[in-house]
């Protein structure tokens, strides 16, 4: 019994489009009629029953079990030639990576030992400036004379002070 995608997914109790994706991308084997429309036979059916029951009770972790699955079946399949050849490139890919990662992590280095430099020279500037400005500051009272005494001077004048009423209203 051949089914189209529609009466599939109504079957299934599930939209045609998650049909479409799954069949994808699990590669469920299904075939085309003359209009060009997906017809599923019983064995593509039970798998997508498989899979929505899994999918149901055990979240996606299921699915990438069928695929790991059908991973394995394919490199059993392969020849071990082709299978070095696969482990040859993927350790070429990992070591261009780790590559990448110490490269990056050098850049990230230098990158935050420049900024420390640059926070050192800006405090260092601040620290001389600091210092002129102490050296300043103590260079200008030191050569002061002590003020002289209170007998020194001639007639010290006594300020007035005025009524606060007087200062007030100004007379």
């Amino acid at each position: 019994m051949l089914l189209k995608t529609h009466e599939v997914a109504k079957e299934l109790g599930m939209a045609p489009r998650t049909v479409r994706k799954w069949v994808k991308k699990y590669e469920i084997p299904c075939t085309k009629n003359d209009y060009g429309h997906y017809v599923y036979d019983e064995e593509a059916i039970a798998l997508l029953e498989t899979m929505k029951g899994s999918s149901e009770t055990a979240g996606t972790m299921e699915m990438v079990e069928i695929e790991e699955e059908t991973e394995i079946e394919e490199s059993l399949t392969r020849g071990p030639s082709q299978t070095g050849k696969e482990i040859k490139a993927l350790t070429e890919r990992i070591m261009r990576t780790e590559q990448l990662l110490h490269q990056k992590a050098d850049e990230v280095v230098s990158y935050q030992l420049l900024q420390q430099r640059k926070e050192i020279e800006e405090l260092t500037k601040k620290v001389e400036m600091l210092e002129q400005k102490l050296d300043k500051s103590n260079g200008k009272s030191a050569p002061t004379e002590d003020p002289p005494l209170v007998f020194d001077y001639e007639n010290p004048s006594k300020t007035k002070r005025k009524n606060m009423f007087r200062s007030i209203f100004g007379l």
